[in-house]
């Protein structure tokens, strides 16, 4: 009788090593609950909901069905979800229609949407974002904080 498959028994071949992507953002999609500091080099798409900072060096986004309840480093924020704290950007920082802030954005340039929900100060002096970016927030810890001070110095 012959199967299709043989009669081997070994698990199929694992998948190739995912590669670093050309422009596609890594997704951390809507079931993720994250409690702590995240940091990444890569663009990021976050869906889920994280309670502690982001630090990021390349584009965040928060989508539609995203929370943080923290402080947001990085150098593009584009929020369409829910964030409750500061939001510090070395280029731009895009609150959509949909989005939910309640904090202080610090970036060169802002822009809010019509129909967003926003609830803070906006400082968009280069001197205001670059000392907000090398002073460390209550949220960070000691090793973060460190790394903070060493990128800016």
């Amino acid at each position: 009788m012959n199967k299709p498959f043989g009669d081997n028994k070994l698990a199929p071949p694992a998948p190739p090593a995912a590669q670093p992507s050309n422009g596609a953002p890594c997704v951390l999609g809507p079931t993720l609950h994250f409690k702590g500091e995240l940091y990444g080099e890569e663009d990021l798409e976050f869906q889920g909901q994280i309670e502690g900072s982001i630090e990021h060096t390349r584009s965040l986004s928060i989508g539609k069905e995203g929370g943080v309840t923290g402080n947001i480093r990085a150098k593009f924020v584009i929020v369409e979800g829910r964030v409750d704290g500061d939001i510090f950007a070395t280029e731009s920082v895009a609150i959509r229609q949909s989005a939910k802030v309640k904090g202080n954005i610090y970036a060169p340039r802002v822009g809010i949407a019509d129909g967003a929900q926003f609830s803070g100060s906006i400082d968009m002096s280069q001197k205001g974002a670059a000392m907000r970016t090398a002073t460390p927030s209550g949220t960070l810890s000691d090793p973060a904080a460190e790394r903070l001070l060493t990128k800016t110095a």
